[in-house]
């Protein structure tokens, strides 16, 4: 058996963010520099930045631990099936990246027999790092963090994604449904609202049609911060399934319930 797949989680971690430590130059360098953007058949945007991040931290992964499974943004998959993999997306929120607006990361995950057990969430333009080992708690910046008490969803801050245009996902009417019951409500999307979940800054965040390197570090940390995370639906999450519903866990079963009545 090769020797990586004996590494624990905060082994794992560690590893992690020395890929970030690779992605972070990359990514501050182009985000200063005039850009050439190239539209995907699905709409969404790639830039240099994306390439060359996930190029670079693919050499880098080879290098240190050589057949890792990788899957990736821009540079395709690897079996779904295989116990071990790496997971990147060089750039999440490059809509924001190529707008010069500074709300953008690299998201690292490590999956272990289809679970996350290691992930960073790094954005090098606010110097913001949230990293998660499983069983050994969620960090900003090496401090830890910790989900809201709030336990009234009339009293709670919710955040979303888009609600009208390209990124506008889910049923809307279902929606509002949902945000009408808090008390303040911020379309933030990406991966910023969940961080602030894992923070204490919000009391839960929704989001719908993701892609696997879109997700996988997103729950771990969430998680790891005493918040509770599931598909919209309820069901458990998986960063396969498309969804996700953060919370911090004082009403989670509500607004499932709350998304799921029709209107």
């Amino acid at each position: 058996m090769s020797e990586y797949v004996a590494k624990t989680p905060s082994e794992w971690l560690i590893f992690l963010n020395q890929c970030a430590d690779i992605a972070g130059p990359i990514a501050l360098h182009y985000f200063n520099t005039p850009l050439t953007i190239t539209q995907k058949p699905d709409h969404s945007v790639v830039t240099q930045g994306d390439l060359d991040i996930e190029k670079e931290v693919r050499a880098y992964i080879e290098k240190e631990v050589p057949g890792i499974p990788v899957l990736g943004e821009e540079f395709g998959g690897c079996d779904h099936d295989s116990p071990l993999k790496l997971i990147i997306d060089p750039i999440d929120a490059t809509s924001n990246f190529v707008r010069r607006i500074p709300l953008f990361a690299t998201l690292l995950a490590i999956e272990v027999e289809q679970d996350i057990v290691a992930a960073v969430v790094y954005n090098p333009a606010t110097n913001e790092r949230w990293t998660a080992a499983k069983g050994e708690g969620a960090m900003l910046n090496g401090s830890k963090i910790r989900v809201s008490n709030i336990d009234q969803i009339t009293h709670s801050q919710a955040f979303h994604g888009g609600l009208f245009g390209n990124e506008a996902r889910g049923t809307l009417d279902q929606l509002l449904t949902v945000l009408q019951m808090t008390q303040r409500q911020r379309g933030i999307g990406d991966f910023l609202m969940h961080m602030y979940i894992a923070q204490g800054l919000g009391e839960f965040a929704i989001d719908f049609g993701l892609k696997p390197w879109d997700l996988a570090p997103l729950g771990l940390i969430v998680e790891e911060a005493g918040g509770k995370v599931t598909a919209v639906d309820g069901s458990p999450f998986s960063h396969y399934e498309g969804s996700i519903l953060t919370s911090n866990g004082q009403f989670h079963d509500q607004l499932v319930a709350l998304y799921a009545t029709k209107v």
